[in-house]
């Protein structure tokens, strides 16, 4: 993983801006969000180090409990989060000096009011949800560590419109081996569920530390009230901040759905599988939003350059989101076993499901930055309305004949009609957008051969995950359906990832 140096010239904040015009910042891309994924798939690995000793101190009930609380406050994040963060990359991307640190600054203002809107509504639901004392404190608790990520995700919006990815991969890895290590002690102290609540906000207020210090001089750190920036801001992000948190809503309504309507058992079963997709569905997002300053500065400049990206992007997040799905479906017993024990068997089935729907995450991460680029921010809002009735529908539906699986099966469909309604949303607003999607048949040849040598000869769930990567990207390359500028931006001399 690369990193760029400290952040320590200011005389260099234009000439840093700039990179995002030059042929350099394709490179700087595909290696920050390279270095990125990486750094997501190292805080996986340490999740799995925590996740399983926590699942299996808390037992099934308390672990539903858990996720139960966290998804609410993931909720409650996106209508904290009100589109800002997107908007304010983009934002940030076009703007001049001034223009930048005025932003910043009305940004901090701008979260700190909706942070305190947004608890209370959150501690508010929990208490006429019939939520128990332990769960509402966990709300207040994690209330706590959202007010500091707000603030964290605001000064993430220059380092990314810096294409300073290298540094933001540290501080994801960062957060996350904080919050393993904080839930591993809590685990050897016999504590209760309550004090696990506190692990995230802990990471988050030391990521805030680190950060702040690597802007500091570069971005102003007290925030502002101008109310004309703010109405300038809210007119630009509201309708996009509620298409936000619709798709917040709708892919979390089987969790929330399922602690009113089902068992605490089916509650656990499903919120386990869902919890170990909801980490892995941070990749796609991390892919498209590394792109997103290059879409930015790219669709009113040089449409070509703009459509060429969005493009190569896309094909990228196809691949991926197939290979995960497969991964997700054949490592599922494995994943479960290590995470849950016999106790979450029941799970395996879910996840399996579950996975498929990541084919339509990486789509929707993709093609919803490029309406977002284009400013159709009602688009994505119907869109997303669209895919909250169906998936609440079809969940009550088959939540209350099969349980954690009717759930899963409800989160899937609704993931690949949204994708599919991105599509044509796009491709309605500028025609020439519509991706290569002749590229699905080779990627769907290259899936089938790698999941059949698994399946048929009936290998451990490493081995099959192992051997089907090998399978599925040979047959990619060997078809030669693998973007180049991938193996060209590795190649790069060093003096140009500076």
């Amino acid at each position: 993983m690369t990193t760029d140096g400290p952040l320590d010239a200011a005389a260099e904040l234009d000439a840093e801006h700039d990179v995002l015009d030059s042929r350099e910042a394709g490179g700087k891309v595909i290696r920050g969000a390279g270095a990125r994924t990486l750094a997501y798939a190292g805080g996986i690995v340490l999740g799995l180090a925590s996740t399983p000793v926590m699942v299996r101190h808390l037992g099934v009930a308390d672990f539903g409990r858990f996720v139960t609380v966290g998804s609410l406050i993931f909720i409650i994040t996106g209508l904290t989060e009100g589109g800002l963060a997107a908007i304010g990359v983009r934002e940030y991307s076009t703007r001049d000096a001034a223009g930048r640190d005025r932003l910043v600054r009305n940004l901090l203002g701008m979260r700190a009011v909706l942070t305190v809107v947004a608890l209370a509504s959150a501690v508010l639901f929990a208490l006429a949800a019939g939520y128990d004392d332990v769960m509402v404190a966990g709300v207040l608790i994690s209330g706590v560590g959202l007010g500091l990520s707000n603030w964290f995700y605001v000064y993430v919006v220059p380092v990314t419109a810096w294409l300073r990815l290298g540094w933001l991969a540290l501080l994801d890895l960062l957060r996350q081996a904080l919050t393993s290590v904080v839930i591993v002690a809590l685990v050897l102290a016999g504590a209760s569920l309550v004090w696990f609540f506190s692990a995230g906000p802990l990471a988050t207020a030391v990521a805030l530390v680190v950060i702040w210090l690597l802007v500091r001089g570069r971005a102003p750190g007290r925030p502002a009230a101008d109310l004309d920036e703010w109405r300038r801001l809210l007119r630009d992000s509201l309708p996009y901040a509620a298409a936000l948190a619709v798709s917040v809503l709708y892919f979390r309504v089987g969790v929330i759905l399922s602690s009113l309507i089902s068992s605490d058992a089916e509650t656990g079963y499903y919120a386990l599988a869902f919890r170990i997709v909801e980490i892995v569905s941070g990749v796609p997002w991390l892919l498209a939003s590394s792109a997103f300053p290059v879409f930015s500065r790219a669709v009113g400049q040089d449409h070509a350059r703009f459509r060429y990206a969005l493009g190569r992007t896309y094909e990228v997040s196809l691949i991926l989101g197939v290979w995960v799905a497969i991964a997700i479906g054949l490592g599922s017993p494995f994943a479960v076993e290590v995470i849950g024990g016999d106790a979450f068997e029941p799970s395996v089935e879910v996840l399996s499901v579950l996975g498929i729907a990541m084919i339509g995450t990486f789509l929707l991460a993709c093609w919803g930055h490029g309406l977002l680029t284009l400013r159709r921010h009602y688009a994505l809002l119907v869109a997303n309305l669209s895919a909250f009735v169906l998936g609440t529908a079809l969940a009550i539906v088959l939540i209350s004949e099969h349980g954690a699986l009717g759930a899963a099966i409800a989160t899937t469909v609704t993931e690949l009609w949204l994708a599919v309604v991105y599509l044509v949303l796009l491709v309605r607003v500028q025609a020439d957008l519509r991706p290569r999607l002749a590229l699905a048949g080779p990627v769907a040849i290259a899936g089938l051969a790698a999941c059949a040598p698994p399946l048929l000869i009936g290998l451990p769930s490493v081995v099959s995950v192992l051997l089907a990567t090998v399978v599925f990207f040979g047959a990619l390359a060997a078809m030669r359906q693998i973007p180049p500028e991938i193996a060209q931006a590795l190649r790069l001399p060093r003096s140009a990832r500076a």
